[in-house]
């Protein structure tokens, strides 16, 4: 016998004695609601351990589920009617709803599922894929409160600006601070207001080298909200050797002497005094002949900065070997002051003049970083027009170019109109000015060509999660050897791009980890899972409404049906039934009866 028959028999069985009682009480007042009472605490209590089930009727398209993502509100899914599947870590506290641990293996194990409707911040790149051939609508969470974007390089050179740039959104109603820190010690800040979103820029010149992880936190009044991790490696500065031709040593040259100087710089400079006479200097690197300028002497060098004058005054011959050198991947940056061109390798920019408007600062802009530096207190009226082929580097706030780039052979010709960047340093702004320089050197000199190369999927590679290690080698050859944690990968090889192999791997340890490729040691960090959420989330509800919005539909009518679905009664009605019918007799015999 089953068990929902036994306990009604047991019910049956203890109402009828309890009737039998209230029969041969002597006082019989109220009997008929004691006899009522009886029947519902006792028909109430079987009820509780055997529930009441039934039968609805809904029209649904039995093809089509319900998918709830990370970010799911429960309140907003729980009236919804239909088959509820959940892809972890997905908390829907009192929801029910089925696990699916792959995606792809539930469609392929279901064909008839034609149509999905997705709930929460919706999936990643890899699930979107699974998608294609599906019906899909999107029922997205609200916007995720944190950073929602952020870049900064994570690789320097001792000489280099750790510029960390990205978007905060606030959600909430109330302000928040955000810091960056490092090395004990804030760096700079910035207040979001509440229900806003706001482009950061923080900047600060490391002076250590190594390993460095700095923190970007979120503050609202005394509680910290998020620590987010930004690991950077500096390096000692690469051996990039300069060479400055001078007219005559301005001030200019004077500050940018120094800094290449104490930024260790091999750097040869020298300056005209007189007709045929030169003064030179060499810094961190051993004297060479400057008297005459020929291909030999250029070739021991990355860059060579030299004002137009300069350029103009030399040789036809000398200028010739200069044109050879960049031809051949010297960097040339030259360094202009008036509107007329005085030589063809200074004529790539058409130039204009404004007039300068006294007392107003130069606002500039590294275009290709996007990243602003302090305004410059210059009065500037030479720019430049940089012509189809060339490339705009730094410009003024409203895009008019000042610095431009343009490629010959295989080097760059850089022409600047800029003349006074030491302002920067007369006024204590040095990362502005270390900034400045390192983008314009970085941009002219010659390019040496990396053996290998590596790259990790995803950005912000996680403890116990899938990443994917791509190496570039110079040439297509063996396998390459790639270890990580001490554990020996075994690459494969792109088939179409036969030098490129990858490797999958599973971080075991957060922080840094040795990643070897051959003979090279890489660094690498690996995050905590909580770490950048905000961000992570937000791709994935922008990756997710791209792909949507990209689906194509099929447009076939869906056919509804009539689908049965077993409701139950709560039970809480039957155990408030009990208590007020046990209540009543407790009260009836207690007081009522005295």
């Amino acid at each position: 016998m089953e068990f929902k028959y036994i306990t009604m028999l047991a019910g049956l069985l203890l109402m009828a004695f309890l009737l039998y009682k209230e029969l041969r009480r002597p006082n019989r007042t109220r009997l008929t609601w004691r006899i009522l009472a009886n029947i519902v605490a006792v028909g109430c209590f079987v009820l509780l351990i055997v529930p009441i089930r039934y039968e609805t009727h809904i029209k649904q398209n039995p093809d089509e589920i319900i998918l709830l993502t990370e970010g799911t509100n429960p309140d907003s899914v729980a009236k919804l009617k239909g088959k509820k599947y959940a892809l972890p870590p997905v908390d829907l506290k009192n929801e029910k709803a089925t696990i699916l641990p792959d995606l792809s293996y539930f469609l392929k194990s279901n064909p008839n599922i034609r149509k999905i409707n997705i709930y929460g911040y919706g999936l990643s790149k890899g699930d979107l894929e699974n998608l294609k051939g599906y019906q899909a609508n999107f029922h997205p969470s609200v916007s995720p409160s944190g950073i929602i974007a952020v870049n900064w390089p994570d690789k320097l050179k001792t000489s280099d600006v750790l510029n960390v740039q990205g978007t905060y959104q606030n959600t909430g109603n109330q302000a928040v601070k955000l810091v960056l820190r490092g090395l004990g010690k804030s760096v700079d800040s910035t207040t979001i207001e509440a229900g806003s979103n706001k482009t950061f820029s923080f900047k600060t010149n490391p002076k250590q080298t190594g390993k460095a992880v700095y923190e970007l936190i979120t503050l609202q009044k005394n509680d910290t909200l998020a620590k987010e991790p930004v690991p950077v490696q500096v390096g000692d500065q690469s051996p990039m050797k300069v060479l400055i031709l001078a007219s005559f040593p301005d001030f200019e040259y004077k500050f940018l002497k120094n800094w290449l100087y104490e930024n260790q710089y091999p750097l040869a400079f020298r300056s005209q005094i007189s007709k045929n006479k030169y003064a030179s200097d060499f810094l961190n690197m051993d004297s060479v002949n400057l008297n005459q300028i020929n291909a030999g002497a250029l070739k021991k060098f990355d860059i060579l900065i030299v004002d137009e004058e300069e350029l103009a005054a030399i040789s036809p011959i000398e200028r010739s070997a200069v044109n050879i050198a960049v031809n051949n991947g010297m960097g040339l940056l030259i360094r202009t002051t008036g509107l007329k061109p005085l030589t063809t390798l200074s004529a790539q920019s058409n130039r204009f003049e404004i007039p300068a408007l006294k007392g107003k600062m130069l606002n500039l802009i590294l275009t290709e970083d996007n990243f602003r530096l302090s305004p410059l207190p210059v009065e500037q009226g030479l720019f430049l027009r940089p012509s189809q082929n060339e490339q705009s580097v730094i410009t003024d706030v409203s895009g008019k170019t000042l610095l431009s780039s343009n490629i010959n052979g295989y080097g760059k010709i850089l022409i600047s109109s800029i003349s006074s960047t030491y302002n920067w340093i007369l006024s204590g702004e040095k990362t502005d000015y270390a900034a400045y320089w390192s983008k314009v050197l970085s941009s002219a000199a010659r390019k040496r060509t990396d053996i290998q190369s590596v790259n990790i999927i995803p950005q912000f590679p996680v403890v116990n999660q899938r990443m994917r290690i791509i190496t570039d080698l110079s040439v297509a050859g063996k396998s390459p050897g790639l270890t990580i944690d001490d554990v020996q990968l075994h690459p494969r090889q792109n088939m179409e791009l036969p030098f490129q192999w990858d490797a999958l791997y599973w971080p075991q340890n957060v922080g840094w980890t040795n990643l070897q490729v051959n003979q090279a040691i890489e660094q690498l960090y690996i995050y905590r899972k909580n770490d950048w959420q905000a961000l992570k989330y937000q791709q994935t509800l922008n990756d997710t409404h791209r792909f949507i919005k990209n689906l194509s539909r099929n447009t076939n009518k869906i056919q509804l049906t009539d689908t049965v679905i077993i409701e139950e009664v709560s039970v809480w009605w039957f155990f408030a039934g009990f208590l007020l019918a046990a209540a009543f007799l407790w009260y009836e015999a207690r007081i009522l009866a005295v």
